[in-house]
């Protein structure tokens, strides 16, 4: 065991002569607690001395009581800090033992690497050991650690957080961990447009675009069937070619009918005369059959083109004559 004595620190910051006599009460009563062999109890009693008034005897005193309860990082780390303190006050012999009882620990210490390949590419990335945050820099460090039970956990905005619970055994061992890329969280809205003024609708935002007329959505193909129109174009085309057809039979029709009027004024006609009697009856037949045809057709494509969404009303409307047909659209498309 050490050498009893605090020995304060000449550069720690004075402290009142009641926090004084509380930390010396603290410390004798840590150390009474560490001859019982009561080590968790006497470091707990250490600990608050030291954090009232420093002195290089209680962190030598604590650093044996984690040793003695298998802390060895922490043991280790407390002698170094100890020796350096006992230098700097020209303490040669605690410098010494500190120094000697670090170094003894050194070989048997237990070492955990966090490795962290996605950190770079994981904006506001934390990481954290049993609740401590484990800075960038020490990302793929072997660090001293006490052995036990180690939590890992990682975390960042619009991230699922991530964690693990490793056992880190005693003695000279060296434990890796892997902290994977964090996945998207589907529940946070990426960019956050609380954190963007801009997207928040703050100073300077856009204005909201206007919202597209119902009557233009419906004319994109929005409500009705959109096959309506152009269907209903092709039928009309067609009924007026057939109804342009069936002008021409009806022309010839007529035609014939004046050549036999004068070929053959009587009621009957000679058989001479009899083709062209059934030309002319073939040509009106033709006339009125393509005339039915083609206005059934021009009226079904103008009900299809009519009743289909549009953006502005149209009327179509399909007059048949014996001359010709005639096609009359009224509005716009």
């Amino acid at each position: 065991m050490i050498t009893a004595g605090r020995a304060p620190s000449v550069a720690a910051a004075q402290a009142s002569s009641a926090d004084k006599a509380l930390a010396e009460a603290l410390f004798d009563r840590g150390l009474t607690l560490m001859r019982q062999g009561q080590f968790e109890e006497a470091a707990a009693q250490l600990e608050q001395s030291q954090a009232i008034e420093r002195g290089i005897g209680t962190l030598l005193y604590l650093a044996e009581c984690y040793e003695k309860l298998g802390r060895t990082a922490s043991a280790w780390a407390m002698f170094r800090e100890a020796a350096s303190a006992a230098r700097a006050e020209n303490q040669a012999d605690r410098a010494r033992a500190g120094t000697a009882r670090a170094e003894r620990l050194e070989p048997i210490l237990s070492r955990l690497t966090v490795l962290v390949p996605h950190a770079g590419t994981t904006p506001g990335l934390i990481v954290k050991r049993n609740g401590q945050v484990v800075p960038a820099v020490a990302f793929g460090v072997a660090l001293p650690t006490d052995p036990g039970a180690q939590l890992i956990e990682a975390s960042a905005p619009g991230r699922l957080p991530w964690s693990v619970t490793i056992t880190l055994p005693a003695g000279a061992s060296s434990v890796h961990v892997d902290v994977p890329n964090l996945a998207i969280d589907p529940q946070v809205v990426q960019p956050s447009a609380a954190a963007n003024p801009t997207l928040a609708g703050g100073v300077g935002s856009p204005p909201p675009a206007a919202p597209r007329p119902a009557l233009e959505a419906q004319a994109d193909g929005g409500g009705g069937a959109t096959w309506q129109r152009p269907l209903g174009l092709s039928l009309i085309g067609a009924g007026v070619v057939a109804i342009g057809v069936g002008s021409y039979f009806g022309a010839r029709a007529i035609s014939k009918n004046t050549d036999l009027e004068r070929a053959c004024p009587q009621t009957v006609c000679d058989v001479a005369y009899r083709s062209l009697q059934d030309d002319a009856e073939s040509a009106a037949a033709w006339s009125t059959a393509l005339f039915v045809g083609g206005g059934v057709l021009a009226a079904t494509g103008a009900v299809l083109f009519i009743t289909a969404p549009r953006e502005r009303a149209l009327s179509v409307a399909v007059n048949a004559r014996r001359e010709g047909a005639e096609l009359r659209f009224s509005g716009s498309l």
